[in-house]
């Protein structure tokens, strides 16, 4: 007997939904506070954020500046081109001092902040490349993760400023439960810099400091904008077209 076109079509539907390679939900709000709870032995009173370390930064008031960079296909030819100019002029003018990191959204390589280092900056932003999708939630919890460890051997001195420059909407779900996230329970500031792009769905400014760019010089303004407080940034350098 011929089982009933509903049950035929109820086992597609299900055999499609077993073949799902999505990794299981969990809420950014909940992944934050797995990252930021304190030992049961720690004092009530102690601040969750940044957790303990027994490594101490030698200049506690460091600021630092973390870079996502969209590397995804939307970003071929002409855009990953002027993104990469204003990246290298950022690494010369920041001040030396200043803590200067890169991550991107596809590519495994990435400049710690720990680190500091200019001309390895310099290198891994020449090598970038454009291809892939644009996994901006889970990229923010890697760019978090990332500046939590270097906070807690601040000990939470000093300022922290996550910097997403993309052209596109995120391919792995909203990344703005996970920003808010941030934002209310440490001391990381988030940019966004739609590139080439008008409006983002990450553009709250109650959570977030949106800026746009069409082209390297601008986007070299909206980085000196992120660290306008820093009095010796260096203005932008001129670039080839």
């Amino acid at each position: 007997m011929k089982a009933p076109l509903y049950l035929l079509s109820l086992g597609i539907f299900t055999l499609l939904s077993s073949c799902d390679s999505s990794p299981p939900a969990e809420t950014a709000t909940s992944q934050l506070e797995e990252l930021t709870k304190t030992e049961s032995s720690q004092s009530s009173s102690q601040p969750t954020w940044p957790p303990a370390s027994d490594q101490v930064d030698a200049n506690l008031l460091k600021e630092n500046y973390l870079v996502i960079l969209d590397d995804s296909g939307s970003m071929k030819g002409q855009k990953i081109h002027q993104a990469k100019q204003a990246l290298k002029s950022l690494a010369e003018t920041l001040p030396q001092e200043h803590n200067l990191g890169l991550i991107f959204l596809n590519r495994n390589a990435t400049v710690p902040l720990t680190d500091n280092d200019r001309k390895a900056f310099s290198k891994t932003v020449k090598e970038a490349h454009a291809d892939g999708w644009t996994p901006l939630r889970e990229t923010c919890l890697k760019a978090y993760k990332m500046m939590t460890e270097k906070a807690s051997t601040q000990r939470g001195y000093g300022a922290y400023h996550m910097i997403i420059v993309t052209d596109g909407e995120s391919s792995d779900g909203s990344a703005m439960p996970l920003v808010k996230a941030i934002v209310e329970k440490t001391a990381i500031q988030v940019h966004v810099i739609g590139f080439h792009l008008e409006n983002h769905e990450m553009n709250q400014p109650q959570f977030v400091d949106y800026q746009t760019a069409g082209n390297s010089e601008e986007l070299a303004r909206a980085f000196k904008a992120v660290a306008a407080e820093t009095d010796e940034f260096s203005d932008p350098k001129e670039f080839s077209r």
